[in-house]
């Protein structure tokens, strides 16, 4: 889980920094993937209707949390996509692309099932968040029902029983594990020797809602 932690850091950072293509894009950590989980048998125990979004979810809607490499970007308003590595079933990874412009949920998934009941918090809660996190005046235009879910048709490129890391982190689709593996390495290697990198990690401050709540979402 750390090193998902930390790949998922550089992802990030690389972003923020402009360093890769990607935009208007945030990484979720797996702590954001525990929450969502048990926030989800929250909403279901109290009722669709009673059920207030843990603040701590908001905060991830406005880009306070993850709280390294925290970006204060908005869902929806200058993000359109989360990247969510997810544990399932004990003891396998797969990762989710969530598009807040399609209202939908790519898995992908290198052992090719069809269903996971974790992926169904992702669904209920995310939409939630996006409508709470919305300017005020404009909230009345966001639907909260669940987003649509897709599993990504993929081959079986596992390896070992450790490659469903390597994939979720990757998405990959060339079935080279190996090279990814290698290259995921090096990205973490040279984030430790950036000295960018080094000057930004050693400023961070913990955000304020992170003062009291911390271990309920471990």
């Amino acid at each position: 889980m750390q090193e998902i932690n930390a790949a998922m850091y550089v992802f990030r950072e690389r972003t923020s920094l402009k360093r890769w293509r990607p935009h208007r894009v945030a990484f979720m950590t797996v702590v954001f993937s525990n929450m969502i989980e048990k926030e989800y048998g929250h909403l279901e125990a109290q009722g669709r209707k009673s059920y207030m979004l843990h603040n701590l979810l908001l905060q991830y809607g406005k880009g306070v949390l993850p709280p390294h490499g925290m970006t204060h970007e908005i869902w929806n308003i200058d993000v359109d996509r989360l990247y969510v590595p997810v544990h399932v079933s004990g003891n396998h990874w797969i990762a989710l692309c969530i598009s807040f412009v399609t209202r939908s949920i790519d898995v992908f998934d290198c052992s090719g099932r069809k269903r996971y009941k974790e992926v169904d918090g992702f669904a209920n809660l995310i939409p939630r968040i996006v409508k709470a996190v919305q300017p005020m005046r404009h909230q009345k235009d966001f639907a909260v029902g669940a987003y649509t879910v897709s599993y990504v048709p993929v081959g079986n490129l596992n390896k070992s029983a450790c490659d469903c890391g390597v994939y979720a982190l990757s998405l990959l689709h060339d079935g080279n594990i190996i090279e990814a593996r290698n290259n995921i390495l090096w990205d973490l290697w040279e984030a430790a020797n950036d000295p960018e990198l080094i000057d930004r990690m050693s400023k961070y401050q913990s955000p304020e809602c992170l003062s009291s709540t911390v271990e309920e979402i471990l």
